[in-house]
């Protein structure tokens, strides 16, 4: 089996997608089979009679990935909510089995695996009893925490590091996402080093807001070469470091 690690955020909405699929591209320019998955996709979109997980489409695109939506997203629904509340809505039901499933067989293909997560780790995906950090668990996955650059970010990524070790789960790496240079002033040059300092855990890379880049619209523009040069991706591949 692969290596993987489940890709979480401090927040929805940080970044967790666009660091995803970057990595991804920067590890395939290197002749790594790595691959990214998101096993539940909560605001698809509705494109010729069929749901779209953006996320997944967006991995592709970025990636160049060769497989197909369906191979890379398990579980898709139109409400832009909760993953668990989107199902119920749909009138379908998450079964987390079958995601653990899902997951595994791609881990066992691939060398490199991410598995993106929806929300935060305390997001349920089918209910209270199966949360991003229970799907985490059940696949032994180390986490890559993706977090903001501004204030309030220390206090959202040492609380989500200190969940995920009380729950049993190890934390590879913190990648702070979307730092404007306008908006770059003593407490975002502070937060890396006192987020590192308090967690033990490594901050692997600081990027900064790239406006050519829009998982919406799907839009690239420098983003793998960026996270290349800003994230030490070389200490999340076996026996880069």
């Amino acid at each position: 089996m692969g290596r993987g690690y489940l890709v979480t955020g401090t927040d929805t909405g940080v970044g967790k997608t666009v660091i995803t699929a970057a990595l991804v591209g920067v590890w395939r320019s290197r002749g790594i089979d790595a691959v990214a998955i998101k096993p539940v996709q909560s605001g698809a979109i509705a494109e010729n009679g069929r749901l779209i997980p953006e996320d997944a489409a967006f991995y592709r695109q970025v990636a160049g990935l060769p497989q197909t939506i369906d191979e890379l997203n398990l579980y898709r629904f139109t409400p832009a909510v909760s993953p668990h509340l989107a199902a119920k809505l749909s009138g379908e039901r998450i079964e987390p089995s079958r995601v653990v499933d899902f997951c595994r067989e791609v881990l066992q293909r691939h060398e490199l695996v991410l598995v993106e997560g929806a929300g935060g780790l305390c997001v349920p995906l089918s209910g209270p009893d199966f949360t991003v950090a229970d799907m985490a668990r059940e696949l032994s996955l180390p986490l890559l925490v993706v977090a903001r650059p501004g204030l309030g970010t220390i206090n959202h990524t040492v609380l989500t590091v200190a969940y995920a070790r009380n729950a049993g789960l190890t934390v590879a790496g913190i990648i702070i996402n979307g730092l404007k240079p306008e908006e770059s002033g003593p407490a975002e040059k502070d937060n890396p080093g006192v987020i590192a300092a308090m967690t033990g855990v490594p901050v692997l890379g600081i990027v900064p807001y790239l406006p050519g880049v829009s998982v919406e619209k799907g839009i690239a523009d420098g983003l793998v070469d960026t996270v290349e040069k800003q994230v030490a991706w070389q200490h999340l591949v076996p026996g880069e470091v």
